[in-house]
């Protein structure tokens, strides 16, 4: 219960850094709207169907991969972007959406790269578990729980160090082997905040509807809603991301954080 606690106390904090700089919360809208355009022009420009996608036609795996490339490239540019502001602030700054957008930006080489080498694994995990069968589904799975532990501090890494893509990995992995172990309560506590969210917000849309309010005003509190809880919950992801990745490089100098909060939050890995 100790553990529990001082989880939800981090996500608190996390959520009143981030309310100091509210401005970062644009970065994951703009993030969506590039992805869902690029994603878009590429079924479009290619001319690739859900129906091929689903028959497992090895023909759309090139457009598949480069489409990988595009949305990864401005997932992780855009999250560069978001952990770049929250460590300006944790360093007594005072983050800007260009601000944070140029230190994303000096490192687009290193971003770009390491797009192609998530991709490279996304696609490559996608036709393990299409070809596979059902054993091919379980290590795809596996894979890919293994392979999103090892890169958990990637982004910062990049975003916040001098290294190459292969050193970022090699740090990245450091990092978490070294102090996050087996654990990572953080990232569930900001599950079940996202989760009492969604459901609230979809028990206020019922309510609207059930009131009589009309159909369309209680689609379009959903919709705002589920906006604004997308931009917020990606921006506090950042800031915890950016504000353990900190600590767990630098010690407890953060700036608005409880150390005895923060180590609480790493568990040892039991060898």
């Amino acid at each position: 219960m100790g553990r529990i606690s001082r989880s939800f106390s981090l996500v608190g904090q996390s959520y009143r850094i981030l309310m100091q700089d509210k401005e970062l919360m644009v970065l994951p809208l703009l993030s969506g709207i590039c992805i869902v355009a690029v994603a878009a022009s590429f079924f479009v420009g290619f001319g690739v169907t859900t129906d091929e996608i689903r028959s497992r036609n090895p023909a759309v795996y090139l457009p598949l991969f480069l489409m990988y490339v595009a949305t990864y490239a401005i997932g992780i540019f855009f999250q560069a972007a978001v952990i770049a502001g929250a460590t300006e602030r944790l360093r007594g700054g005072d983050p800007t959406v260009g601000s944070a957008l140029g230190a994303a930006a000096r490192r687009i080489g290193p971003i770009l790269m390491w797009a192609v080498a998530a991709a490279t694994v996304g696609i490559l995990l996608r036709a393990l578990r299409d070809r596979a069968g059902f054993v091919g589904k379980i290590a795809a799975a596996i894979a890919g729980a293994a392979w999103s532990l090892a890169t958990f501090f990637v982004v910062p890494v990049l975003v916040l160090e001098d290294l190459t893509v292969v050193e970022s990995f090699k740090r990245s992995v450091s990092v978490f082997s070294k102090t996050w172990g087996e654990t990572f309560v953080g990232n569930i506590s900001l599950g079940v905040a996202a989760f009492v969210s969604w459901v609230t917000l979809v028990a206020v849309t019922g309510l609207l509807a059930w009131a009589g309010t009309g159909i369309i005003i209680a689609l379009g509190v959903f919709f705002m809603g589920a906006v604004l809880l997308v931009m917020l919950f990606s921006a506090l992801q950042g800031v915890f991301v950016a504000s353990l990745y900190r600590y767990a490089t630098a010690g407890p100098t953060a700036s608005g954080f409880d150390s005895d909060l923060l180590a609480g939050a790493f568990v040892e890995k039991r060898r």
